[in-house]
């Protein structure tokens, strides 16, 4: 799983965050200052684009990983001419009333421009990892305002709307493996703090998000 950089909330950094946030769990939607807006992309290709830069999120990926991950088999020269009009039109999607660059580039490389969004998943990788290692430490009450955190932003399946497709499918499996884990040791937690009634909720979301899984 790629390390993901720590997005601070509003109240940690003392100061307005992001105006934007990307909500990837149960669908792909996104908010401005906590009201929904609407992205008319500007192609389907755009919107894949923009589902793998959430993927890798504050990470740089090279514009040929890009090429053969949406147009595998294509040669170079139709790659790059496809590249380069799938990222004008994701821009693109992205201009209006409140217009942003959502990617940077550096060479042949690109990435979301983290300054401008914040991303559902990103923070819920970073409190389920934290919480983890806070109880595997023993700092139980820390750990569970990490995992309780990290429980509140699940809120249903990463892009469940890309069903079939391998990358967004491979992301999807990776949360739904580390949201188990914050499962089980939030149970441990309740368990040690002798929280009877946490326990038993936990159990059945538990059994839930293991029937969720099968079907």
């Amino acid at each position: 799983m790629v390390a993901h950089r720590k997005i601070a909330t509003t109240d940690e950094r003392g100061e307005e965050g992001p105006a934007l946030h990307v909500n990837s769990f149960g669908g792909l939607s996104i908010t401005y200052h906590g009201a929904p807006i609407s992205i008319v992309w500007e192609s389907q290709k755009a919107r894949i684009l923009f589902c793998y830069l959430l993927i890798s999120y504050d990470q740089w990926l090279h514009r040929d990983k890009l090429i053969e991950m949406i147009w595998p088999g294509c040669d170079l020269s139709s790659g790059a001419k496809n590249f380069k009009t799938t990222l004008s039109r994701l821009r693109k999607s992205f201009s209006g009333p409140r217009t942003v660059n959502p990617v940077l580039s550096l060479g042949e490389a690109i990435r979301l421009d983290y300054s401008v969004f914040t991303l559902d998943s990103s923070q819920f990788k970073y409190h389920a990892s934290s919480g983890i290692k806070m109880l595997a430490r023993g700092e139980i009450s820390v750990a569970r305002k990490y995992l309780e955190t990290a429980q509140d932003l699940y809120s249903g399946p990463f892009l469940p709307e890309e069903p079939f497709d391998p990358y967004i499918s491979a992301e999807r499996n990776e949360l739904e493996k580390l949201h188990a884990s914050v499962l089980s040791s939030l149970e441990k937690v309740y368990q040690i703090e002798g929280n009877q009634d946490a326990v038993e909720a936990i159990t059945l979301l538990k059994n839930v998000a293991g029937m969720a899984h099968q079907l």
